[in-house]
Order: structure tokens, then sequence, then C-alpha cells
């Protein structure tokens, strides 16, 4: 097998609340299957997740893609900062197909989209790899956007991809 050099793939983060960061790896090939007994949680059925490390103040992610040529993708990303520290034991990572989420829970309530955006503040510190392969995960599309209700230039954010139509909607405002 040659020496495959690893992809790093697009991703969105996107604050919820003032304790917890999504962010949204964008992996095309991606296939996932419903778990037993558990038919919520989702797993890779192409792929196998080679690393998934939390630290107090990073994280790394690789994960294997089979892809329908039947050859071997790698997706790494490894943030060497991040803006503030999370609790390494509740992050967590969900499975869909094309892409996967981690949930990062910070240990203070601060907001990170400025530290982020702002040139001047270590924002996400994306460790370099001479080995990783510049090919891009996706296609250039153009990306929805959704008014978060914040001030510009925060005020719009990228849309990550809907869930899987098989999974149905939960009828959270009922109440008339």
């Amino acid at each position: 097998m040659a020496d495959l050099k690893p992809i790093v793939p697009s991703f969105v983060v996107q604050e919820e609340g003032s304790r917890k960061v999504l962010v949204y790896l964008n992996i095309p090939e991606l296939k996932v299957k419903r778990t037993f007994p558990n038919f919520i949680k989702q797993i890779p059925i192409n792929g196998e997740q080679r690393i998934l490390n939390f630290q107090n103040q990073s994280f790394t992610f690789t994960l294997n893609i089979q892809t329908k040529n039947k050859e071997t993708k790698i997706y790494s990303l490894s943030i060497a900062r991040l803006p503030g520290e999370i609790q390494p034991e509740r992050c967590s990572i969900k499975y869909q197909r094309g892409g996967c989420w981690i949930t990062l829970n910070k240990t203070e309530r601060m907001s990170w989209m400025n530290r982020i955006c702002d040139d001047l503040t270590p924002g996400l510190d994306i460790q370099e790899n001479d080995n990783q392969n510049t090919e891009v995960s996706a296609p250039v599309e153009d990306i929805q956007l959704r008014n978060t209700n914040m001030p510009a230039p925060f005020n719009l954010v990228p849309l990550a991809p809907p869930p899987p139509p098989s999974q149905t909607p939960t009828a959270l405002n009922s109440q008339a």
C-alpha cells in the first residue's frame, strides 16, 4: 500500500449557547448505518475511526474511508490550540452521511467566535503536516447561510447539510 497523504476536511465552526461549540467536518464519501440496539446512533460503514483524541485545549481526528473505487482516503484534522479550554470527557462525535459533528464542551462561558475571527488573538491553530494532501475534501459549491441574530460579520454562518432524510423530525413546538 502506498504512503497516503491525509486530506484536511473542510469544516464549519458554530457556537451553540455559551458552553458548547460544534465543528462540522465535510467528508463527502462517508456512509453510515444505524447501530443495534440504539437506532439513533450512526456509525461509519465505509470508514474506520483511527484517532479521536481530546485534550484540554486541542483535539485530533483521523478517519480512514474506503471509496467506491476501493481506494483508501485518510481525512485528518488536528487543532493544536483552541481559543479556550474544553472538558475532554464531555466531548463527542456524531456521524451522518457526508460528514460528522464534533461537539466540544467549553470549561468557561465565553465566546470563541471573536477569538477565531480576530487576527490579533490566537484562533484555531490548525496543526500543519508536511505529509498532508492539498486536495480539498469537496468541490466548491454555493454555501447556504443562516442568520444568527448576531452583529455583522458574525450574523451569517454556513449551514451544514441537513441530517439524512430517513430521520424523522421531533415535534418540539407541538404546544399551541
